[in-house]
């Protein structure tokens, strides 16, 4: 029995062809009962459920070393994160316990007393576990945008990411209790085929399946706005294409998790809809929920692990300002110092120390490294030029033994157009005798 073509279906959205409770006519239909030899699901599923968990979780780690250890500027998205590890976790073992123990592993009608209440008791902690973990993972890549544009983006974008975190709070708020408290009482939700239990109990629920389709439509929508967002902003920015083209295919990484959440919302729509075989087809959904979660983890980390492969792998770029690359000849015909190769070492410089004025040209030239020790400390000692508005008769200033070396690392050299400014000429002049 394969999944009809659902999209193609434009008479109905939702023909009511399958849910939880099979009519008789469906029920005469069914093979008996298989309890000794079931047809039963393999374990490639689980083990790709835990390969993903294990990938996930080892990309958090990267991610809070890098941000804890090696920059040491973990902010409320890490934080939010690092709360989404618990449910994540929790979520990804319930399915793999629920397809491999609890009864999704088996047809409806091989299902035991036992198996109906576990299939539905597993159900109900998945569901919850994925709104609360994917809900967080959200909150926190919109804290993230709001954390890396603070101060220099349009209102207009910080509204959108603030109105984004709130309607995601919402959702996650409404769901959790709409699914806790689908069946009155909660009890009954996983009581729903235990036909003991209900000849002695009162039982009312709301419609399930409207509720599973809502949570999935909304999730798969808010990680297109999610994907959206910062795509939008990067397209406006006056960059190179290049760098713009990379940009936006990081921030694009978030669409793995959408094409996760189409697929997932296929299968709850074929299983309360078009199936009565549950058990068999949710086994689908529950692989893409798991799936859904992981990859959202890994591709929130990967723009923080730029700074732990850049420390630990000694991946360096080259760098240029103003026409000038890597000791080459620069587009607009000016010469420049030629540098060898560069040493396989990089160096972290604080960004918000970095102070770029028109007509400036650095170029990094070899040099010998020992006994040099590069710090934060030494940054911020290289990038404090002497006051250009000092008089130019304090001819008896004195450099700092690790300004002079700095010097001889990086020369700043003006362009003769520039030099018109007296300002430039005196920064000229105290950068020569620095060197």
């Amino acid at each position: 029995m394969e999944a009809p073509s659902l999209w193609v279906r434009a008479d109905s959205l939702f023909p009511r062809a399958g849910g939880l409770i099979p009519p008789s006519s469906v029920l005469t239909q069914w093979p008996a009962p298989n309890y000794v030899d079931p047809e039963t699901r393999s374990w490639a599923a689980p083990v790709v459920c835990i390969v993903f968990l294990a990938l996930a979780f080892g990309v958090y780690v990267l991610r809070m070393w890098a941000r804890l250890v090696i920059a040491k500027n973990a902010g409320l998205d890490d934080w939010l994160m690092s709360a989404a590890m618990i449910p994540l976790v929790g979520s990804t073992i319930a399915v793999v316990l629920g397809i491999t123990i609890y009864g999704f592993q088996w047809h409806a009608w091989d299902q035991t007393a036992e198996t109906y209440i576990t299939t539905r008791q597993i159900t109900l902690a998945i569901e919850v576990l994925y709104i609360v973990a994917t809900s967080l993972i959200k909150v926190s890549i919109l804290c993230f945008y709001r954390r890396i544009t603070h101060g220099s983006i349009s209102k207009t974008f910080i509204y959108w990411v603030w109105a984004s975190i709130l309607f995601v709070i919402a959702y996650c708020i409404t769901f959790v209790f709409v699914i806790i408290f689908s069946c009155t009482p909660v009890s009954g939700y996983w009581h729903l085929f235990d036909l003991k239990w209900r000849l002695t109990h009162e039982l009312k629920c709301h419609n399930e399946g409207a509720e599973i389709v809502a949570v999935v439509v909304i999730s798969t929508a808010l990680d297109f706005l999610i994907c959206a967002l910062p795509v939008v902003l990067v397209w406006n920015l006056q960059i190179p294409r290049r760098q713009k083209a990379a940009l936006i295919g990081i921030f694009g990484l978030g669409l793995v998790t959408c094409v996760c959440g189409i697929l997932r919302m296929y299968y709850a729509i074929y299983v309360y809809y078009y199936t009565y075989d549950i058990t068999w087809y949710a086994f689908y959904g529950w692989i893409w929920t798991a799936l859904e979660a992981d990859l959202g983890v890994i591709c929130a980390s990967a723009p923080a692990l730029k700074v732990f492969f850049h420390r630990y792998f000694n991946l360096s770029g080259n760098r240029s300002t103003n026409g000038y690359s890597n000791g080459k000849k620069a587009s607009n015909g000016q010469p420049s110092t030629e540098s060898g190769k560069w040493k396989s070492a990089s160096y972290p410089v604080p960004m918000d120390r970095i102070k770029v004025s028109t007509g400036l040209n650095v170029t990094v030239e070899d040099r010998d490294e020992t006994g040099s020790q590069w710090s934060d400390a030494s940054t911020r000692e290289l990038t404090a030029l002497p006051n250009p508005h000092s008089s130019a008769d304090n001819k008896s200033e004195t450099f700092t033994p690790r300004f002079i070396e700095g010097c001889r690392t990086v020369r700043a050299a003006f362009r003769p157009e520039s030099q018109s400014s007296t300002r430039e000429k005196s920064r000229h002049k105290n950068v020569t005798r620095g060197t």
